[in-house]
């Protein structure tokens, strides 16, 4: 937490030129020696003008007031979601009474409509019942606050300054990727004064982060603890091509600039939330990686933002150094046209593709063997331990011939933020919390008197 305590001007002040600081100085010096003229002493003070820019962040709800029963929410889209849950959640102690009815019978289970004191959540179906299961319910009482508290703060009007997210960073200024605050720090972010903005924040750059802390130089996962042999052979392909050797003669401002001079196309399947984001928050992960350009393809069902304006199928966004490809067709059907495919430029990523689940297994079993074949990295992410090892278990059992590049493991930069099953609120999710990678299996050829 030190890091995250430090004042709010010092990244601000740690990244201006120095002639720049000293004009800033400067000038608080002039404006200090101007309110002790005599004159300010006569003259009647004009009344403040409002700030346009300023204006439009009036709050709507103080930090001091986040918490409310979500029924009596003073924000409309709050109190749809307690009657969303009071609709088609269930109440624990009624599901436990009928779990010995015969699996033929849908259980009589009452919707939620007593809501928690301490979370706000419709918990139970009655006053009666939640006393009777609060033993259990304590020990999600607390994350449920700490959702309810979460969504009020985004929505409470504020001036969300920790998404107020810096540039590109000077070559000669290393990043730190050994875990959130760290790479905040270094990249010269606001300070994260709170757990809660640290939630909020790590909500909206694990897609990209978790991507750019894979294919880093400086990734936090290491040989032997976390990557295999193997792994470690395909990242050093695609590490030989995000980090070029340095061009003579290009100058720092032009790298700034990112020169790019050569792309990397990284493709996500099965997009879903990863490409509803802003562009601009991806950038956070070029700016990582400031000579290189990014195609980056989202390719699912879902994969094309419900607010884009176009209904085309296949669209392309040009953003700075990187260029967005949505597709909403199925993988199988674009395999062809996005080939062939390198191990140096090509890389896939399948966040919480739910390939053990039994609605979208089926889905996934004509993929798989496509991307195996092009030898590319394949990272995949789950939003729990038992979600992770799920679909790891599916992988081994299916006796693909593959190699395993990372161990499955806990995210570096997972969300700290909890998702909250709706029809379940006991139960509960972090995007991207766990990831594991393989690749197709190749085989050396030697000569054959070896």
């Amino acid at each position: 937490m030190a890091s995250r305590l430090r004042p709010v001007l010092a990244p601000a002040l740690r990244i201006l030129p120095r002639t720049a600081a000293a004009r800033v100085s400067s000038s608080a010096a002039i404006s200090a020696r101007r309110t002790l003229s005599l004159k300010s002493f006569f003259t009647s003070r004009k009344p403040a003008t409002s700030d346009p820019f300023t204006s439009q962040f009036e709050p709507v709800l103080e930090q001091a007031d986040l918490f409310h029963p979500l029924s009596k929410s003073p924000l409309a889209p709050v109190r749809a979601k307690a009657d969303w849950i009071a609709s088609h959640g269930t109440c624990p102690v009624c599901k436990e009474q009928h779990a010995a009815e015969e699996e033929a019978k849908k259980p009589q289970s009452k919707p939620p409509t007593y809501e928690c004191p301490d979370c706000g959540y419709p918990t139970h179906c009655s006053e009666e019942h939640y006393k009777m299961d609060k033993e259990h319910h304590k020990h999600v009482c607390g994350t449920l606050r700490e959702v309810n508290e979460d969504e009020h703060d985004l929505r409470s009007g504020r001036r969300m300054k920790e998404f107020e997210f810096p540039g590109a960073q000077h070559r000669d200024e290393a990043v730190n990727l050994s875990n959130w605050d760290t790479f905040l720090y270094t990249r010269g972010f606001l300070s994260m004064n709170s757990e809660r903005s640290m939630r909020h924040v790590s909500h909206v750059l694990t897609y990209p982060l978790t991507i750019g802390s894979v294919l880093h130089q400086s990734s936090p996962y290491q040989l032997g603890k976390d990557l295999t042999v193997e792994g470690l052979k395909s990242l050093a392909a695609l590490r030989h091509t995000l980090h070029p050797a340095m061009i003579p003669g290009i100058t720092q401002n032009q790298d700034l600039r990112s020169t790019a001079t050569h792309t990397v196309r990284i493709f996500c399947l099965g997009a879903r939330a990863e490409s509803h984001l802003p562009p601009h928050i991806y950038m956070q992960l070029a700016y990582l990686f400031p000579t290189t350009a990014f195609q980056i393809h989202f390719v699912g069902p879902d994969a094309i933002p419900p607010h884009t304006k176009s209904k085309e199928p296949h669209q392309h966004v040009h953003y700075e150094q990187m260029t967005f490809v949505y597709d909403n067709s199925r993988y199988e059907s674009y395999h062809a046209e996005a080939g062939p495919f390198n191990p140096y430029y090509d890389v896939f990523f399948l966040f919480s593709p739910g390939l053990a689940h039994p609605s979208t297994k089926d889905m996934w079993k004509p993929t798989i063997p496509l991307l195996l074949d092009t030898k590319c990295a394949i990272f995949g992410t789950g939003f729990d331990e038992r979600d992770v090892m799920n679909d790891v278990a599916e992988i081994e059992n299916a006796g693909y011939e593959l190699d395993w590049l990372m161990k499955p493991r806990e995210n570096v930069f997972r969300s700290l933020k909890h998702e909250i099953n709706m029809t379940d609120v006991r139960q509960s999710a972090q995007c991207n919390w766990g990831i594991w990678g393989i690749r197709g299996r190749r085989y050396d050829v030697r000569p054959s008197d070896q």
